[in-house]
């Protein structure tokens, strides 16, 4: 599998950089995207459709959720992942089947970041794995936590389980959005002090953080994680997915994964699931809607391709949808709480 084509050198991004001084991961993807958006034209189209895209809030028990009319998005919501469809089609993430105007950056030796031509939020990426393996999130929090910290506060990074919301369940990737919009953390550590990056005290106050808890009041299942030591949030995000692996007999549970970095601190949203599609996703006439939830939408930005499902939509229904695709909160609130009982873990309920 050759990647060289695909990878930019440094002469394709030159004139894109606007600080020849600045290497930074998120300033090379800033040139990156410029880049692609002069010399890629299904990019470019999808850039300038997504600027036309309609947006509302509506209401979810406590929370606000943004609901999103993006047809270009149809493909994707739709997409058939069941093994026999996914074994007929070629894997549209390796380097054979991309356009030739495609092109990415290096991240590590294992990763390549591309711009989507079909975003959802500004700035939206795809993380993709030089190799075609499955998707799995087993060896891959601290990836997770590594990508979040380089891209920058700017951005949220994502992973989608393989059987709800992946539809490349075949090839491991990750997807990373700008940050501004970001429903799930509206408000929620409002309060906690800012941390600076050259801070020696900071440092040390951050390692010795950590916090689980759930987030209720929301219509749907919430694990957070927060600390400043990232073998201690990848170690207690894999527990609690080995407990839900026991919930639901599964080697891998069904569950979406966002994860932020601020100065000195990682926090981690999973979301635990218990189906992939609601049913009225499958329902025919007046009681469909083509809402497929994946993380962007559990984390409080739900797409919708389709214009009748977008006018039809409201919190009730989005509340039925979130209440059918989530593992129950009761046994998630039941599983940390087990969690929070061993040593060193402090709970937070909010």
């Amino acid at each position: 599998m050759n990647w060289d084509r695909v990878i930019a050198t440094n002469l394709e991004l030159e004139g894109y950089r606007v600080d020849d001084d600045d290497w930074t991961l998120e300033s090379r993807v800033a040139a990156l995207i410029d880049q692609q958006y002069d010399t890629w034209p299904l990019f470019r189209a999808g850039i300038d459709a997504f600027a036309k895209i309609e947006t509302r809030r509506v209401r979810v028990e406590e929370s606000e959720v943004v609901v999103q009319h993006n047809p270009h998005r149809v493909r994707s919501t739709s997409a058939r992942v069941d093994r026999e469809s996914i074994k007929n089609r070629p894997c549209f993430l390796c380097p054979e089947s991309l356009p030739v105007e495609e092109k990415g950056i290096a991240y590590g030796d294992d990763l390549v970041i591309l711009c989507n031509p079909f975003p959802v939020l500004e700035r939206h990426l795809s993380i993709v794995h030089r190799e075609h393996i499955p998707q799995q999130i087993e060896g891959n929090v601290e990836t997770l936590l590594s990508l979040a910290q380089h891209l920058g506060s700017s951005y949220f990074v994502l992973y989608n389980g393989p059987e709800c919301g992946a539809s490349a369940p075949d090839h491991l990737h990750f997807q990373a959005c700008s940050r501004e919009l970001l429903p799930i953390e509206k408000n929620l550590f409002d309060d906690d002090p800012a941390m600076a990056e050259d801070c020696s005290y900071c440092d040390e106050t951050a390692r010795s953080m950590f916090e689980l808890f759930t987030l209720g009041g929301c219509g749907r299942s919430v694990v957070v994680f927060r600390g400043g030591n990232p073998g201690e949030v990848s170690k207690w995000v894999y527990e609690v997915i080995k407990e839900l692996a026991l919930q639901q007999d599964r080697a891998e549970p069904l569950i979406n994964i966002v994860c932020t970095y601020d100065p000195k601190l990682w926090t981690v949203y999973l979301f635990p699931r218990s189906k992939h599609r609601p049913a009225s996703f499958h329902d025919e006439g007046e009681k469909r809607l083509v809402v497929s939830p994946g993380a962007i939408d559990m984390a409080g930005v739900v797409v919708i391709p389709e214009r009748e499902s977008y006018e039809k939509i409201n919190g009730r229904l989005l509340a039925a949808v979130f209440s059918e695709v989530s593992m129950n909160t009761d046994v998630v609130n039941d599983l940390v709480d087990g969690i929070c009982s061993i040593p060193g873990v402090e709970e937070r309920g909010w």
